[in-house]
């Protein structure tokens, strides 16, 4: 199995290296997700690359944001500059860099994000259509579910093992965007979940109440390469070298099968240590709700980063030989295969005195001092009597070094790839324009108010085996009558499916869905889509796809979706620009809770569950300046947080109108049939040209204040 080690900056990257990474990821100064890390300029890039390749060392560059309209064309340029430069694969999170990526680039390797949730086996075929590669996967899946995956791929997996936790599901968190305008998904995560929050309805141990401990799986390592995992990664671009050294220095050794102390992990910034989902459940020991501790950290890796000497070295097999009146040569054979012929540029000649000994050719090949590279195996061919100044000696070795670190570097240079300047762009067909009003959509999860929304003017509607209760096994057994009532009125009903679908949930869906009647799907995540192109019904793809930008429309579009809803991250004015390239119609959520974090971690389960979350009302967090989060809680016992203020656009219909967007979509899912109805209505009105207003406090979101 790969070790794969987080660098920061170039100290971090020589602790990783130096203390037995196989690989390192690394981020540019764009398009990264740790913004805030040191990260790496084009020249530093560079220097890291071959850094690492002449020392065995894979480099993989995170180019994982999501991407705006005008990010487009400089990041496909910066993934063919990466190919050039010889960078071993890239990570991606963006939907449409993908797909153009393949066109453009298709020799350079694609990883897939975490923030892919790629969490169920039928995720993987789509995967491997678009290329991928290897999938980061979700820290919310358990071993054997691990293991079930890899037995139906060919895909990679990547896991990680070691450092921080994102709380959220795979860490496509809306949190961080809503609160504070920073986007996860584009790098700049304010960490809402590091701060202190206080629980009405649930006594909790501490304030911290969703901040989690580290994960460390050291004592885990057979189980996943049992798993068959291809790759260990710690978490750390934003954590010292020191960090970096001691934890990779400690898990090279676990690997290896020699000594080691899992102490040493805690000499080094720690939250406390879990082991999260992978014992196939949550442990009991997620949340620190506590502070981390400022105590002195005494765990040091300050040679490995500072120090000129090389820690890691190559081994090699060395063959010397030299003639009367031939200069000397040298062969030279690493351990991966790589192959140096030489000679030097002076003659030998015979020697007034003892002449030059086998000792002394050894002692002056062999002083390789700081360079990376080891003769373990010395053989010499050297004719006695013979003179060949030091001088020379010294500088065949040095040209030795040099010309070997240029011959481990050649598979990564002379790369070259032609990639129009102007990327070519999608171009819309008018699929957004007004071949019909713009309407109202809906989401519901019950028939009453199915039947609400369609009294309201509702007409779209979503009906939804997401619900927050713990429901019956069958989730859409209400859809026949809901389709039906809609059949009556000429509204479509689509069933809407959960976004997060593990594998061993597959199943009840088509089982379930067999039994129903419905016009189309509502879809979040590739697997379930798979899984249902049988149906051959209308896809709408959902929020969770983070549709950022027209590449991805293209690549959604591609697929089969006959409307794609626009990330709650957008502006409108961003808005307008998708539905001018899109050739599907597209949609945007309008009005109602925003959910900013689902998690696989449960309050109530923490603290001994006794289906409280079934009993009492939702839970509320209330941060320090008196915001107010619900919580709702779903029938796999995940954890929905909803921002503090609802969304509303309800004043703002006609910059809505002007957009171009085909839906616009009401969230009633956490509402009784009433709100239900009465916002419709408000909706319905207002689109008409009506002067209509709704009392309270709401938010407008992103769509006018946009996201970092």
């Amino acid at each position: 199995m790969e070790l794969l080690a987080p660098a920061g900056s170039f100290d971090a990257l020589r602790a990783a290296v130096e203390n037995g990474a196989d690989a390192v990821y690394l981020g540019g100064k764009s398009y990264s997700a740790r913004a805030q890390a040191v990260n790496f300029s084009r020249e530093e890039l560079q220097a890291a690359l071959d850094y690492c390749h002449i020392r065995g060392v894979r480099v993989y560059v995170t180019v994982n944001t999501l991407l705006r309209e005008d990010e487009l064309e400089g990041a496909i340029l910066y993934l063919a500059d990466l190919y050039c430069w010889g960078v071993d694969a890239v990570i991606v999170q963006d939907l449409g860099l993908i797909q153009r990526a393949r066109e453009e680039v298709p020799m350079l390797e694609l990883h897939s994000s975490t923030q892919m949730t790629v969490h169920n086996a039928l995720d993987f075929r789509a995967i491997e259509r678009l290329g991928i590669t290897r999938v980061v996967l979700p820290r919310e899946l358990g071993a054997s579910a691990i293991k079930d995956i890899r037995e139906q791929t060919s895909v990679e997996l990547e896991v990680f093992v070691h450092g921080a936790l994102c709380l959220c599901y795979s860490g496509q968190c809306l949190m961080s965007s809503l609160i504070g305008g920073r986007s996860g998904n584009r790098g700049q995560c304010a960490q809402p979940c590091r701060q202190p929050y206080t629980v009405e309805g649930l006594i909790v141990p501490g304030e911290y109440v969703l901040s989690p401990k580290d994960l460390s799986l050291i004592s885990h390592l057979d189980t996943l390469e049992d798993a068959g995992v291809a790759s260990l990664k710690i978490e750390g671009r934003l954590k010292s070298p020191d960090y970096v050294g001691v934890v990779v220095r400690t898990y090279r050794a676990a690997l290896d099968g020699r000594p080691y102390q899992a102490k040493d992990l805690s000499t080094v910034f720690n939250r406390g240590f879990t082991t999260a989902y992978f014992e196939d459940g949550a442990a009991p020991d997620l949340i620190t709700y506590h502070p981390p501790t400022k105590a002195e950290r005494v765990g040091s890796a300050l040679e490995t980063y500072r120090s000129p000497k090389a820690f890691r070295k190559v081994k090699a097999h060395l063959w010397a030989s030299l003639r009367l009146g031939n200069a000397l040569e040298v062969n030279l054979l690493d351990e991966d295969g790589y192959h140096v012929n030489m000679r030097g540029s002076m003659e030998a000649t015979t020697s007034k005195g003892m002449g030059l000994t086998r000792e002394l050719l050894r002692e002056k090949l062999l002083r390789l001092g700081n360079d990376p590279l080891e003769v373990v195996e010395f053989e010499s061919e050297l004719e006695q009597g013979l003179h060949l100044p030091v001088s020379e000696l010294n500088q065949v070795r040095r040209d030795l070094v040099r010309r070997w670190e240029q011959t481990r570097l050649e598979p990564y240079r002379g790369r070259t790839i032609e990639i129009v300047k102007k990327v070519p762009r999608l171009t819309g067909e008018g699929a957004n324009a007004a071949e019909s009003e713009l309407a109202v959509a809906v989401t519901v999860s019950d028939l009453a108010s199915a039947q609400a929304a369609m009294d309201g003017g509702a007409k779209l509607f979503y009906f939804s085996g997401e619900v927050y209760k713990r429901a019956p096994r069958d989730l859409l057994g209400e859809l026949p009558k809901a389709w039906a009532l809609g059949q009556d009125r000429g509204v479509p009903v689509f069933a809407h499916l959960e976004r997060i679908t593990e594998t061993h949930v597959l199943p009840d869906i088509i089982g379930s869905l067999n039994k129903q009647k419905f016009d189309g799907l509502l879809v979040g995540n590739f697997g379930s889509w798979e899984l249902l192109r049988e149906f051959e019904v209308p896809i709408h793809a959902d929020l969770s796809f983070n549709v950022f930008n027209s590449w991805a429309v293209e690549l959604l579009a591609r697929e089969g979706a006959s409307l794609i809803t626009a990330s709650l991250e957008l502006q409108l004015s961003q808005v307008r620009e998708l539905c001018q390239l899109s050739p599907v119609p597209i949609s945007i959520v309008v009005h109602g809770p925003v959910e900013s974090m689902v998690t696989k971690y449960c309050m109530y389960r923490d603290q001994g569950c006794k289906y409280q979350c079934q009993s009492q009302g939702p839970l509320v967090l209330v941060d320090k300046k008196g915001y107010r989060f619900p919580v709702y809680f779903d029938r796999w016992c995940h954890m929905h947080i909803f921002n503090s203020r609802e969304l509303s656009l309800l004043g703002h219909l006609e910059q809505v109108k002007a957009s171009g967007v085909r839906y616009v979509r009401i969230e009633g899912r956490t509402k009784d049939p009433d709100w239900v109805r009465s916002t419709s209505d408000l909706y319905r009105r207002g689109l008409s040209g009506e002067n209509v207003e709704i009392p309270g406090e709401f938010t407008k979101g992103h769509y006018f204040r946009g996201v970092l």
